[in-house]
Order: C-alpha cells, then sequence, then structure tokens
C-alpha cells in the first residue's frame, strides 16, 4: 500500500459530461506533441503547491508530496501504459486534487495510480473556465498499473481529478493553445493561399 490520508471527495468536483475521447496511452505522438513538466529536482518528501517549467504553472488545490517509484512509492506501470516504470510522482492527501493551469492548452495529460493495492474508478474533468469540456473515467489498479488520463482538441485551463482513495500522478504534460499572433499568421497564409487559387 502506497502512504496517503484520505480525504473527502468536493461536492464541485462531481460534474459529468457525455462520453470522452481519450489519448489512452502516452505514445510517440503524444510524446512528441507536448512538453513535461519536470519535477525530479525536488528531493522525496518535498511538499508543493504547484509546479512549473516557467511556461506553464499547474497549481494544486491541496498541497501534494514528491516521492519516487520504487523508493518512497511502490509501484508504477511500464511502457506503453506509462513512459517509465520508475517516475517521480505527486502523491495526494486526500481522494480529490484540482490542478488549475496558468495559461490555456490545448493538450494536458498525466499519468494515475491509486495509493491502495487494488482497482479503483478515477475522473478527470477537464474544464475551460466554467465550462465542463471533456470527463474521462478509467479503472486503476494500485498495484503496478498507472494509467494515462489525456486529452487534445479543445482548450482547457483547470482539471478536477476525484476517486475513491488516495492516488499520485507522474509525468504532467502539455501543449499550449496557439497564440494570437500564430493564429493571425495562419489566417493571412490562408488568404494569400485562397487569392492565388482565385486568380
Amino acid at each position: 500500500m502506497h502512504t496517503n490520508i484520505p480525504e473527502s471527495r468536493s461536492a464541485s468536483s462531481m460534474a459529468r459530461a457525455v462520453a470522452a475521447s481519450p489519448i489512452e496511452n502516452p505514445d510517440a505522438a503524444y510524446l512528441a506533441a507536448t512538453t513535461k513538466i519536470d519535477i525530479d529536482q525536488f528531493a522525496d518528501g518535498t511538499t508543493l503547491d504547484s509546479i512549473s517549467d516557467g511556461t506553464l504553472t499547474v497549481s494544486f488545490s491541496d498541497t501534494v508530496a514528491k516521492l519516487s517509484v520504487p523508493d518512497t512509492w511502490a509501484t508504477w506501470s511500464s511502457p506503453p501504459f506509462s513512459e517509465d516504470p520508475t517516475p517521480s510522482v505527486l502523491s495526494t492527501p486526500g481522494n480529490t486534487l484540482t490542478l488549475d493551469l496558468s495559461r490555456p492548452v490545448s493538450i494536458f495529460g498525466f499519468e494515475l495510480e491509486p495509493s491502495p493495492f487494488g482497482e479503483f474508478d478515477f475522473t478527470a474533468d477537464f474544464y475551460r473556465g466554467d465550462t465542463l469540456v471533456e470527463s474521462i473515467t478509467r479503472v486503476v489498479n494500485g498495484d503496478g498499473g498507472a494509467r494515462l488520463f489525456a486529452r487534445e482538441d479543445g482548450l482547457i485551463d483547470q482539471v478536477v481529478i476525484f476517486g475513491e482513495v488516495p492516488f499520485a500522478i507522474a509525468q504532467v504534460r502539455y501543449e499550449l493553445a496557439p497564440s494570437n499572433q500564430a493564429l493571425f499568421i495562419l489566417l493571412a497564409l490562408l488568404i494569400i493561399v485562397v487569392l492565388v487559387v482565385l486568380l
């Protein structure tokens, strides 16, 4: 059993959305499209309210503890279900956690494993402001069964995770939303192409 302290599920995280189309596993396309926020530099036992790579900051509703597999967190899954069988992880004090993102992203994901050994339901609700964009529910095994919770197609800036038991997350990855400048350049190029075709 992993070491965590239970906490009751928050009422605000009980919303559900229509059937999701998640990214099932951290395949080559997902890894190439995203940037990982590295937490390896923190010593095991370090408590964190947020993590950042200087571009995106992910703030947590509860303080999490940095641990590592297998030294201070017992197990994880192996590829193709995870990136690495021995990652650094962030352990929650309870069974729910909200991640607030400092900027909108077009892809966001993380791996998750429950603290107790056994199978448990977990749901990740992905929001843009107050709008629930997508909801992903997976059964995850705490004995070497970490699974990816990730999505793309549509901007989000918050994720609410909740399950039956405490858990840890790892490999937090994202792709930033296109900037207004990039969209303007793309639109300008599209107009030029249309004009060339018409002429």
